[in-house]
């Protein structure tokens, strides 16, 4: 479903899943199958698994502005975790061709507003510094253990 965006005179098209940061976070949690459950059943599973199982790929890689970065599967998760256990006290902020997501104090989630009028999360705003040098050390190691060593 797309929905049309007018403004300044100007119509732009954008996907209605992408169309607010609302939509985004939204769209985020059903690519896991999250977006119909309570709140306390996501926090339950955080707790019990740590992780969600992927039901829809392409459309949670759509969701990021810049996936495709080193450690960003990884950020992409802490995301994703974050998101979801907040969902029912996220707050947003919309300035220009920004916004944030808020699902509690000192916690903010960028989105940027593509030319296609859509709002992506943005990972590299959106996890703090020291967490994101934890993700690709992580990822280093992981690469470095399937690296067979040399002679």
């Amino acid at each position: 479903m797309l929905l049309v965006l007018a403004g300044c005179g100007e119509g732009r098209v954008t996907d209605s899943r992408f169309a607010t940061p609302e939509r985004t976070v939204a769209t985020l949690l059903a690519t896991h199958g999250l977006a119909d459950l309570p709140q306390d059943t996501i926090r339950a599973r955080i707790v019990e698994r740590g992780a969600f199982e992927l039901r829809d790929a392409e459309t949670w890689r759509q969701c990021f502005v810049d996936l495709d970065r080193p450690g960003g599967e990884g950020m992409a998760g802490y995301v994703l975790g974050i998101l979801a256990a907040g969902r029912d006290d996220l707050r947003y902020e919309l300035a220009g061709e920004t916004a944030h997501a808020m699902p509690r104090e000192g916690v903010r989630i960028a989105f940027r507003r593509g030319e296609d009028g859509a709002y992506r999360i943005v990972l590299r705003e959106s996890v703090p510094d020291e967490v994101q040098r934890g993700l690709l050390q992580v990822e280093e190691s992981a690469r470095q253990r399937r690296t067979p060593a040399g002679p």
